[in-house]
């Protein structure tokens, strides 16, 4: 059941994030990232939650690790990428690490992340 604010949970909102320890970019480029992550229907439903728990202001960045299910929501994520990433060619892994580099020189010079690169 959907509430009026578009979100499965009533009273739920979708605020950027501002935390203050990251450069605007960086806030900027996590809201971003978190929106995408949450509407991606193939991510797994622990990483959407933590995702809208993020955006709603449940929960702060800095606090992801101490919650349980924000915690176990990463490590679990992140094992099965480290699953995915060391079962592809050593070329393909190559491929994706020149499109992040890409991508991340066209940011810059759009003036976007200047000071902000993701690794």
């Amino acid at each position: 059941m959907s509430s009026g604010n578009g979100f499965a949970h009533p009273g739920e909102r979708d605020y950027p994030v501002e935390d203050r320890d990251l450069a605007e970019e960086q806030n900027e480029h996590l809201t971003r990232s978190l929106r995408a992550v949450r509407d991606n229907p193939s991510a797994p439903p622990e990483v959407q939650e933590l995702s809208r728990k993020l955006l709603s202001g449940r929960l702060e960045l800095k606090d992801v690790l101490d919650d349980p299910s924000g915690y176990r929501a990463l490590t679990d994520g992140i094992a099965g990428m480290r699953e995915s990433w060391r079962s592809m060619p050593p070329e393909v892994r190559q491929a994706v690490r020149a499109k992040v580099e890409e991508k991340a020189v066209e940011a810059e010079a759009d003036g976007v992340g200047a000071t902000y690169r993701p690794r």
